[in-house]
């Protein structure tokens, strides 16, 4: 009788652990329509450690990304998703194996899984999804796409962050309060405004004009959107900053909107991409010289036709070479109907940066 007690007790403990353990197997086994969303729009399937809310927080990061997720799966490689309590960096590593992608993720990012308050995680989750569509930034076209369906802002300012190397300044902030502080003797107060998505959206647009190894130029770290500037664009070399007009952005002719985007990156290019001698050679092709009663001034000996706008010809070789970039990078024909010459001055620069994959470096020379 004890023995047979005993054997039921054994059993009932053995049902009571098996049942136990398929409980919570099964309340952790994510949802099979989750697992399917991920399989067809983005070609994604996961592993067993997968469990909770974690392939939802996944879906879910993804279609915010994806304004119109049923038609991005041709976009996807297939791939492999797996969770890790290694250590690693950027929270994921990825690796193609027998051509299927490998993509392991740090389980610290779900650590707030069951939390209501999920930024953190979706911030993390948002940089490694980038990175495996990217192929680590170094696939421009997924990139490019990437930016284009997203209507999510954190998507945009990664992108904008990762490819031009430009973070936005915000009201109130150490960085709007250092600008300004720099900016306040030349234009006096600055109020910063908010850019809108389709205002960064437009930006990059134009910066896609520029050769790959122009994407990141040293010093041209931040973005500002300004209620009531002096001018529709203004680069500030001092300040580290590219700043807007509001009404910039109101703009309908996209020639002139173009043709200010691409001018104000251009300066910078004029400080950062071009040694002494090289600017010295571009300001002979405008026959740029110092006035010699007015060393502030500049004069110049060649005539009006031969500078692209009004406003190259009256400035400087500074304004001159941005204003002559504007116009190679959007209405070439009108530079060569100008100056072959100039023409011919910037393609050899943009020649030097088109391969990009390189250190961004001032040139020494121009190959003829």
């Amino acid at each position: 009788m004890k023995k047979q007690i005993l054997k039921f007790i054994v059993l009932l403990s053995i049902f009571v652990i098996i049942h136990s353990g398929c409980h919570v197997n099964l309340f952790n086994r994510p949802n099979q329509t989750t697992l399917l969303a991920l399989k067809n729009r983005y070609s994604i399937s996961l592993n067993s450690d997968w469990t909770g809310k974690k392939p939802e927080i996944l879906l879910a990061t993804l279609d915010t990304i994806y304004q119109y997720a049923d038609d991005q799966n041709d976009t996807f490689k297939a791939s492999v998703w797996v969770i890790s309590d290694e250590e690693m960096q950027d929270d994921v590593v990825i690796k193609t194996v027998n051509s299927l992608q490998l993509v392991t993720v740090n389980r610290d990012v779900f650590a707030n899984e069951e939390s209501e308050d999920l930024l953190e995680t979706k911030k993390r989750l948002l940089h490694i999804i980038a990175q495996f569509i990217t192929e680590d930034w170094s696939n421009i076209q997924a990139a490019t796409l990437l930016l284009k369906d997203s209507t999510d802002r954190d998507v945009i300012e990664l992108v904008l962050k990762e490819l031009y190397g430009l973070s936005i300044v915000r009201k109130d902030t150490p960085e709007a309060n250092k600008i300004a502080q720099i900016l306040r003797k030349y234009v006096g107060e600055v109020h910063v405004s908010e850019f809108s998505n389709e205002d960064l959206i437009k930006l990059m647009k134009v910066y896609e004009l520029f050769p790959r190894g122009l994407d990141k130029i040293p010093r041209m770290k931040y973005l500002l959107r300004r209620q009531q500037a002096p001018y529709a664009g203004s680069a500030w070399i001092v300040a580290d900053c590219i700043e807007y007009d509001a009404r910039t952005f109101r703009i309908k002719n996209q020639s002139e909107f173009k043709r200010i985007i691409i001018h104000e990156k251009a300066h910078f290019l004029w400080e950062y991409a071009l040694n002494g001698k090289l600017r010295t050679a571009w300001s002979s092709l405008g026959g740029w010289h110092k006035d010699p009663n007015n060393n502030n001034r500049w004069l110049k000996s060649k005539n009006r036709d031969e500078f692209v706008t009004d406003y190259a010809y009256a400035k400087n070789p500074n304004e001159d070479w941005a204003e002559s970039v504007a116009f190679y990078l959007s209405r070439p024909n009108k530079l060569r109907a100008c100056s072959l010459d100039k023409y011919d001055f910037i393609d050899r620069v943009m020649l030097q940066y088109q391969e990009g994959g390189v250190p961004f470096k001032r040139l020494q020379h121009i190959d003829n």
